[in-house]
């Protein structure tokens, strides 16, 4: 009887370990998945902002303006300290208030 019960504590160990192991990598290879998809969506949205600004130089903020409330009508876009803030876009507004190259100081 003790030999049975060796065997069978010996084999649920065997299991729980397995189980144990699987989870541990598959939670290390979800992880790793996120970190990517999250590193990607970094890059991708810095590319927008720069392609976003290259794009706007040299339009008129009321030009801007119009364009951002007219494709995205639920962001309300302000100025602050020289840069025209729309969302997560920042462009900055020269003197004559186009849109200058440049980055924003925030």
């Amino acid at each position: 009887m003790a030999k049975w019960v060796a065997i069978t504590l010996g084999i649920l160990l065997i299991a729980t370990n397995g189980a144990w192991l699987y989870g541990a990598i598959d939670l290390a290879v979800t992880e790793k998945y996120r970190q990517q998809i999250e590193y990607e969506n970094k890059q991708s949205l810095q590319a927008y902002k720069v392609l976003t600004s290259y794009f706007l130089v040299g339009m008129h903020r009321s030009e801007v303006l119009n364009i951002v409330r007219k494709r995205f009508p639920e962001i309300e876009p302000f100025e602050k300290e020289g840069c025209l803030i729309a969302g997560w876009v920042m462009l900055p507004i020269g003197q004559d208030g186009s849109v200058k190259q440049g980055q924003c100081a925030h």
